[in-house]
C-alpha cells in the first residue's frame, strides 16, 4: 500500500502528547486516535547521524559504520582532538531503504533526510538534508526540479565560519522562531505540492525544525516551564509553530487519502540539557590510566600518599603539574604521553561518552595487547560503577555497555571499548578540568534543551489497530516495517524487525513478514571537496554539534 512518512528531527510524546490533550494540535489528535503509537527507542549515543542512518538502512551502527558526524579519526590524539571529516551519505556502509524500494520499482519521494548528501539514485525524486554543501548543485533529483525550488531552505545559518558557536552568534530569540518557522513552512509547501503533482508510492518527509525548537526553547516547553519566567511574545510563537507544523500534517494527510499507511516518527527525544561538564580523562588520569608528559614520580601516588583522606575523586584538585603541562602543550590531546598511556575517554554526544583502548596496531599504536585489553575493561567497568555525583552520592554512571553489547558487524572494533551513559545533568567534555565535574559557566549554556533516548513513533491506516503499543519499537524497525507495508520483504541483512504489534491480527496471517535477498553493498566511501567539508563543518558549530 502507498505510505506516507514524516519525520520530526527531535520529537517527543512528552511535548506532542499534551498540544494533542490540549487540542493545541487537532489534525495531529485526531490522527493519533485512529492509530497505533508508543515512544520510539533511538540509537546509542541518541544522536542525528547513527539515527538517521539507522533508520534508512534498517541495520545497526556496526553495519552501516556511522556514529557520529565526523569520520573516526586516525589516531588517538587527532580522536581527543575532535579531528575528523565530516559524513555524508557514502559513509552509510549498507544499501538503503530507497535503495530496495527502488529495486522493486516503487516510486519513491524523499525529501530532507538527514546525511543523504550526496544523492543516491533513486526511483522517484528526492531532495538532500543537513550536511549538504550551501553551495551544491546536485542536491536534488532529477535535476530538472530545481528551478521550482528558489525559496527552499535546507537548513539554519548560525555561528562564524572555523569558529566554535558562541551565544552572541545566534539571533534574537523571536527571530530564530522566525527563521524555523519560514523554513519549515517552505519545506512543507514543496512536499505538499511534490505530493500533487509526482507520482509516488512511498513519500518521505523530515522536518528539522522540532529539533531547533527544542534544543534553543526547551525551557518554554518542557513539561512544568514556569509561566512566570517565560516571555509571552516567544511563548505565543512557540503556539504559532505547532499550529503551522498541525496544518502542514492535516494537509498532507487530506491529500494521502484514507487508504494510505501513515507512519510518523522521531530520531530522538529530549530533555533538559545538562548543566555540569564531567571530565572523565580526569578520572582515568587519576587511575593512572592516561598519562602526561611530566616527571616520571606520579602526583597520584604523591596525592595517596600525602593527603589519604582525599577519596572523593569529584573534589579533588587537578594538581599544577599536570595543569602546567597542558598548558605547555596547548592540548590535551597534544600533552598526553601516548606511549604510555593506557585509556582515554572522548564524548560521544552529550552524556554519552566513549573510553578508548590504547591498542597495539594501528596508526599510532599503543601498549594494550589483546591478552591484555579483556581485564581492563573489566578494571575500567569496575571502577566507573564507583564513580558518584558530589554532593548526592548517586552514580554518576548509568548505564555502562561494551562495543560488542551495543553493536555488531565489521565497524565495531572502530568505536569505543567501553560506552559510558552519564546522568543526564552531566555532558562528557574530552577535557582535563579542576575537578572531575565542573558547572557549565553561564555564557556557554548555549541550548536549553539536549537529546534523549525515547523519541516518538506512530502509524495509522488500514490493516493499523489504533491503542498504545505495549513494547516500545527501535527505529531499527521502521525500515522492515515500511518495506512490509510496501508488500517487500525484509532483507536478511537487516537487524530490525517488522513492528507486528501495529497490524491487525488477520492482516498478519494472509501478509505475514517475508525475508528476502540483499542488495550488494554500496560503492566505497568518497570524500567531498575540502571547501565542502570546511563549509559543512560550519553549518555543524552554528548548529552546536561541533566545537
Amino acid at each position: 500500500m502507498k505510505t506516507l512518512i514524516i519525520g520530526l528531527d527531535g520529537g517527543t510524546w512528552d511535548i506532542f502528547g499534551p498540544l494533542c490533550d490540549l487540542d493545541e494540535m487537532p489534525n495531529l489528535a485526531r490522527l493519533r486516535k485512529r492509530a497505533a503509537w508508543s515512544p520510539l527507542r533511538s540509537t546509542q549515543p541518541p544522536f542525528t547521524a547513527p539515527a538517521w542512518a539507522t533508520f534508512v538502512t534498517g541495520v545497526n551502527p556496526g553495519k552501516h559504520s556511522i556514529l557520529n558526524f565526523t569520520r573516526i579519526a586516525d589516531t588517538p590524539a587527532a580522536n581527543l582532538r575532535g579531528e575528523g571529516t565530516p559524513v555524508n551519505s557514502t559513509d552509510i556502509r549498507a544499501p538503503l531503504l530507497w535503495d530496495y524500494l527502488s529495486a522493486a520499482r516503487r516510486t519513491v519521494g524523499s525529501i530532507n533526510t538527514p546525511l543523504s548528501y550526496p544523492l543516491r539514485p533513486i526511483h522517484g525524486f528526492a531532495i538532500s538534508g543537513m550536511l549538504t554543501p550551501p553551495r551544491a548543485r546536485d542536491w536534488i533529483q532529477p535535476r530538472s526540479l530545481a528551478k521550482s525550488l528558489n525559496d527552499y531552505i535546507i537548513d539554519l545559518e548560525y555561528g562564524r565560519p572555523g569558529r566554535p558557536l558562541r551565544r552572541e552568534d545566534l539571533p534574537p530569540p523571536l527571530s530564530m522562531l522566525q527563521d524555523i518557522m519560514h523554513m519549515s513552512e517552505r519545506r512543507g509547501m514543496h512536499s505538499l505540492r511534490f505530493m500533487q503533482a509526482r507520482p509516488w508510492d512511498v513519500f518521505s518527509v523530515v522536518f528539522t525544525g522540532t529539533d531547533r525548537l527544542s534544543h534553543h526553547f526547551w525551557h518554554y516547553l518542557q513539561p512544568g516551564a514556569n509561566p512566570r519566567r517565560l516571555d509571552v511574545r516567544i511563548a505565543n510563537r512557540l503556539q504559532d509553530y505547532f499550529a503551522l507544523l498541525d496544518q502542514i500534517l492535516g494537509a498532507m494527510l487530506d491529500m494521502a487519502g484514507p487508504e494510505t499507511a501513515i507512519l510518523m516518527l522521531s530520531d530522538h527525544g529530549f530533555g533538559p540539557a545538562a548543566r555540569h561538564w564531567a571530565h572523565l580523562n580526569n578520572w582515568l588520569l587519576e587511575l593512572d590510566l592516561l598519562r602526561l608528559r611530566m616527571s616520571k614520580s606520579s602526583w597520584m601516588q604523591r596525592v595517596k600518599r600525602n593527603a589519604p583522606w582525599l577519596t572523593d575523586l569529584a573534589k579533588r584538585i587537578l594538581p599544577p603539574e599536570a595543569r602546567k603541562t597542558v598548558q605547555q602543550h596547548g592540548h590535551l590531546a597534544d600533552a598526553v604521553d601516548w606511549d604510555n598511556t593506557l585509556a582515554w575517554a572522548a564524548p560521544l554526544y552529550n552524556n554519552v561518552v566513549g573510553i578508548y583502548l590504547h591498542r597495539t596496531g594501528g596508526a599510532q599504536p599503543g601498549p594494550v595487547s589483546p591478552a591484555a585489553a579483556p581485564k581492563l575493561r573489566e578494571f575500567i567497568i569496575r571502577q566507573a560503577r564507583d564513580l558518584r555525583i558530589p554532593g548526592k552520592g548517586t552514580p554518576l554512571v548509568t548505564d555502562i555497555a561494551t562495543r560488542e553489547a551495543l553493536y555488531a558487524g565489521p565497524y565495531v572494533t572502530q568505536f569505543p571499548d567501553i560506552i559510558l551513559t552519564l546522568d543526564d545533568d552531566y555532558a562528557a567534555v574530552p577535557t582535563l578540568g579542576s575537578t572531575l565535574i565542573t558547572p557549565i559557566p553561564p555564557g556557554q549554556l548555549l541550548r536549553s534543551g539536549d537529546h534523549r533516548p525515547d523519541g516518538m513513533f506512530l502509524a495509522a491506516g488500514p490493516h493499523i489497530r489504533p491503542g498504545r503499543l505495549a513494547r516500545t519499537p527501535g527505529l531499527i524497525d521502521l525500515a522492515p516495517t515500511i518495506l512490509h507495508l510496501a508488500g517487500l520483504p525484509v532483507p536478511e541483512s537487516m537487524d530490525g524487525q517488522v513492528i507486528a504489534d501495529i497490524f491487525e491480527p488477520d492482516f498478519l496471517q494472509t501478509h505475514p513478514p517475508q525475508i528476502g535477498p540483499d542488495l550488494p553493498p554500496p560503492d566505497p566511501a568518497r570524500a567531498l571537496s575540502d571547501a565542502d567539508n570546511q563549509a559543512i563543518a560550519d553549518r555543524l558549530r552554528g548548529l552546536g554539534y561541533l566545537s
